[in-house]
């Protein structure tokens, strides 16, 4: 999976979603991670660009072949526009932190074929506590909630992570000219405990009450 962009502001708190503040106050869903360490997820505002840089600066070559197909460490500013200023419905990302730090991004694309192209991307220092299915669940759920059947990703064979990731659920694999891709139907995702949360959430980001 491939594509980077990060959010901001997580907060040690309770595991509950945050609710709507009266002055504009960025809502976000807190996340208990395998290690016990707290991660915030939320859908991506535009102005998160500085944060995506940031981000991508903490993350080494080898995530960054693996996420981008280079090792380039750097985005101009049509690329930041492009991954952040994103309409969440044909276009979805929601973005993680870890103490105040950008930690991961997920994100989704939907194609002409009404299939939706799935990419998942967690800072090098944030990996292996399970970032990184959460993220894919938010995205999932996301998906299920907008009437989405069938996501598909495209890796490096040695992604080992998002194979591991994968695992549990009927992906069917194909390879071709070095990269492998994989498609899953939504149905076959069984739905989580924080579906309805994220669902929720996502909508209001959709209505602009954000921007209040």
């Amino acid at each position: 999976m491939h594509a980077l962009c990060l959010l901001e502001q997580a907060a040690e708190r309770s595991i509950t979603s945050t609710e709507p503040g009266q002055t504009g106050e960025r809502a976000l869903i807190a996340i208990q991670l395998r290690d016990g360490t707290m991660a915030e997820l939320g859908p991506l505002l535009p102005e998160d660009g500085e944060l995506m840089r940031e981000g991508l600066s903490h993350m080494s070559e080898q995530s960054r072949f693996a996420r981008f197909g280079s090792g380039r460490s750097t985005l101009n500013e049509a690329e930041i526009q492009y991954l952040t200023d994103v309409d969440q419905v044909s276009h979805v990302a929601w973005g993680a932190t870890i103490d105040d730090q950008p930690a991961g991004v997920g994100r989704y694309i939907v194609g002409d074929d009404g299939r939706a192209e799935i990419a998942v991307t967690v800072v090098d220092e944030y990996q292996g506590r399970g970032l990184g299915r959460a993220l894919f669940d938010a995205l999932v759920a996301s998906a299920r909630g907008s009437g989405i059947h069938r996501l598909w990703f495209s890796i490096q064979p040695w992604n080992r992570a998002v194979l591991r990731m994968m695992e549990g659920f009927a992906v069917s694999y194909d390879e071709e000219e070095g990269m492998l891709s994989g498609t899953v139907d939504v149905a076959a995702v069984p739905r989580g405990d924080r579906d309805d949360e994220y669902v929720a959430l996502l909508d209001r980001y959709r209505q602009g009450w954000t921007s209040d």
